[in-house]
């Protein structure tokens, strides 16, 4: 993966965080994805497509997922709800949306997110390896895996199959 990409997201989910959640967020380390990263038990997935091709994982805690629901809808849930499935999603399709535009490939796609609740390893397959962004945030570690790449001029885009293992 380029670097720009790493900074492009770094970049976005500091955005995203500071002005739509209120939420201070400082980039901790950036290095290979491994099965501690996994540890946050909701995670808000986005596919993206066109020139840069792959997937993006947003892996948050409980506690994390019920303030950043709280400071886009006003209210702050006591439990695991769509609400807060709602939101994570959300998040993740800002970050990804905010990057696009910050590596200047508006043409790009993205899926609807995903969010999965529960622990489970993410494989990317076993050609791609993924790289995490760890930050640190007033409301707890948070973690963001990219597993990207530069699409060719071909006709026929290439897609990273993801499996997800409970």
């Amino acid at each position: 993966m380029l670097a720009t990409e790493n900074e492009a997201f770094q970049k976005a989910v500091e955005e995203i965080f500071n002005s739509c959640l209120g939420c201070e967020v400082k980039l901790k380390e950036v290095g290979d994805s491994t099965a501690a990263d996994r540890i946050n038990e909701i995670k808000g997935i986005i596919g993206i497509s066109g020139a840069i091709c792959g997937t993006a994982a947003l892996s948050v805690s409980r506690d994390f997922a019920y303030k950043a629901t709280g400071a886009l809808l006003g209210e702050t849930p006591a439990e695991l709800n769509s609400d807060v499935v709602d939101a994570v999603g959300e998040i993740v399709n800002m970050i990804a949306g905010r990057a696009r535009v910050l590596l200047g490939n508006e043409a790009t796609n993205m899926s609807l997110p995903s969010v999965i609740m529960g622990q489970c390893e993410i494989a990317f397959g076993s050609e791609n390896h993924g790289t995490c962004l760890r930050f640190e945030t007033a409301w707890g570690p948070v973690s963001m895996e990219l597993v990207l790449k530069q699409q060719s001029k071909s006709a026929i885009p290439n897609v990273t199959p993801v499996a997800i293992l409970a």
